[in-house]
């Protein structure tokens, strides 16, 4: 194991008391992931009084189910607030609108916005691209409804880490390419942008560091079709043209098989002329933005450069 921080050596000892997650069924998996997120949630030492408690809404799609949709204010709020649209991780087959109500609660504060966390239907039973299309309505739902709960759907932005990176980066090429609502910003925290699986980190970082290859190779099945194109920009937007993209904050991990791609979109956005604030950390493993701010000053640091960001986007 490489020279990490004591507090991950801590973290993936006691991960690894839970046994091969992959060999797990499903459904075990994703009630175990809810735990543990929420789990780690509460311990990252991101709570924040001063926003209000998750409200669940929910809309119609053009297809016909229920898009559910968690929305979190502060307290004390003047006016239409901004909107950050926030894509939560798993691999596109785990994970829920609600593990991430402290990280939710955090931006909201620190960025005096309105977080809407979205609830895209999961992969293997939803596989490509409902779930991101899902997450797109979400987004050009939230343009013209939000000023009816107390947001601005004039000013918004997208995040999301891990697969929630990739939804949030393919829906700012939707919106690009369908004309859809205008995004302001992308927050991309160690996202997953190259479903093809083509860059060296995929296969050289080690298993020892919670997100595996065994795992990329499960969650890239369940999610795409058989036959599907793992180049198509709308699964895999390495590839995109990234001509006329938002700004974007993208941070990336040493020890993450995801860290190539992230770097080299990174620059593919820079190239294009686009405004980037882009850093890799070193000794740092996959979700430890949001895993860890209490304990990594690492961890604090990123989602600092998130809020600012932010801030600076929703006043342009």
């Amino acid at each position: 194991m490489a020279k990490l921080p004591l507090p991950l050596k801590v973290f993936l000892g006691v991960t690894k008391l839970g046994g091969k997650r992959t060999s797990k069924p499903l459904a075990e998996r994703r009630i175990e992931s809810d735990w543990f997120m929420k789990f780690m949630d509460s311990f990252a030492g991101l709570q924040s009084p001063a926003v209000q408690d998750g409200e669940n809404i929910s809309f119609t799609s053009k297809a016909g189910h229920t898009i559910a949709l968690r929305v979190f204010k502060p307290v004390k709020s003047e006016g239409p607030l901004p909107v950050w649209v926030y894509f939560h991780g798993g691999g596109f087959t785990i994970g829920s609108f609600d593990v991430r109500d402290n990280f939710c609660k955090k931006i909201a504060d620190q960025s005096y916005c309105m977080v809407v966390s979205v609830q895209y239907r999961l992969a293997p039973e939803h596989p490509f691209p409902q779930g991101l299309n899902d997450c797109f309505e979400a987004t050009a739902w939230l343009s013209e409804n939000a000023h009816t709960f107390g947001g601005d759907g004039s000013r918004l932005a997208v995040g999301g880490e891990s697969a929630g990176g990739n939804m949030a980066a393919v829906v700012s090429l939707m919106a690009r390419d369908k004309r859809g609502p205008k995004i302001l910003h992308q927050t991309l925290l160690y996202p997953s942008l190259d479903c093809s699986g083509s860059l060296p980190s995929r296969q050289e970082v080690s298993d020892e560091y919670l997100l595996t290859s065994e795992m990329l190779q499960q969650f890239g099945k369940a999610y795409l079709p058989e036959g599907q194109d793992r180049k198509d920009p709308y699964c895999s937007p390495i590839f995109a043209d990234p001509a006329g993209l938002p700004p974007a904050v993208i941070i990336t991990a040493e020890h993450d098989p995801l860290r190539d791609e992230g770097n080299l979109y990174a620059r593919k956005l820079e190239d294009a002329g686009i405004h980037v604030v882009h850093k890799e950390y070193k000794d740092m493993i996959h979700d430890f933005v949001l895993m860890m701010p209490k304990f990594l000053k690492e961890s604090r640091e990123a989602l600092r450069i998130v809020n600012e960001e932010l801030c600076l986007a929703f006043k342009e």
